[in-house]
């Protein structure tokens, strides 16, 4: 048989992983609870992440969100204790695990993500795409880990997302700006890191999710008129959204697992840029370099 050109395989995996997927997204247990445990989510009082604070909360989790200003949420959320942190400034980032005190986190989710439309700079001279999709997520969990701030087995859980597809490299400072493959950079970024976390930290447990092709205004606007029509019909809401992050967060599924919103844990095949060991590394040798003056704080 001759195999798939890359373009198509890739198309016929979109095509899976997309159709009929409103109907098709895993919806996460209500078991087990997690009473007495501590949940940190980045963005967790908007969007997506506002359903999945309300479902940590549903399940008897302390909830602590770090968000940027004030974010615009379905309904308020006062059981959720809320940290002001711009992910794309370090020092931001420093200063909320100051907040956090000595407070023990049990479970990590890496939830906001930024999908820029042209060129913009972090206050540290970053791509802003990077600094706040995969720096500032790098930087906020090596601080809990300096700190010793995690519990005994903690869980990282990191939004990804199958934009990956489209980038082979994830870099500091794109040379070639397309909004696109940065955005898709950035996600194959968050895979490398789950990779290294396992690789690094055996009594550590990290998981990437996709959250699924959601009904919201992250990266633009909600369409109107019969695009929102055609969209609600196509894409899923945010609290279907957020069941990825729940599942990855509170049930059994392996170490280093992929959980994807229709097909659950994916099998990627050897040659995916995902499983590219040596990138990964090379991207966490970045990460910690860029770091380093804060962690040394």
């Amino acid at each position: 048989m001759i195999p798939y050109p890359a373009s198509k395989r890739k198309a016929k995996r979109l095509f899976t992983c997309m159709f009929r997927q409103r109907s098709r997204t895993r919806i996460c247990p209500d078991l087990p609870l997690l009473e007495g445990k501590t949940v940190l989510i980045t963005g967790g009082t908007a969007g997506v992440g506002e359903f999945v604070s309300r479902g940590m909360l549903a399940r008897g989790a302390k909830v602590v969100s770090l968000s940027r200003g004030v974010s615009r949420g379905k309904g308020t959320l006062p059981e959720v204790d809320s940290i002001n942190c711009d992910l794309s400034n370090l020092t931001s980032v420093t200063n909320a695990v100051d907040q956090l005190g000595n407070q023990k986190i049990d479970i990590l989710i890496c939830n906001s993500g930024v999908a820029m439309r042209e060129r913009k700079q972090a206050s540290d001279e970053i791509e802003m795409t990077f600094a706040v999709n995969v720096l500032g997520h790098h930087l906020l969990y090596r601080m809990l880990q300096e700190r010793n701030l995690f519990t005994e087995k903690p869980r990282i859980v990191m939004t990804t997302g199958e934009a990956y597809f489209v980038s082979k490299k994830c870099e500091v400072n794109p040379s070639q700006y397309r909004m696109d493959h940065v955005y898709g950079g950035s996600k194959l970024g968050n895979l490398w890191q789950v990779l290294e976390l396992v690789r690094r930290y055996p009594s550590l447990q990290a998981f990437a999710v996709h959250p699924g092709v959601i009904l919201s205004g992250f990266g633009g606007g909600i369409p109107k008129g019969f695009r929102h029509w055609l969209a609600s019909k196509i894409l899923i809401s945010e609290k279907q959204g957020a069941q990825a992050a729940l599942i990855a967060a509170s049930q059994d599924i392996p170490n280093g697992t992929y959980w994807h919103n229709t097909c659950g844990i994916m099998s990627l095949p050897e040659e995916d840029a995902a499983l590219d060991t040596q990138k990964a590394e090379t991207l966490w040798r970045q990460l910690e370099m860029l770091i380093k003056p804060f962690l040394a704080k």
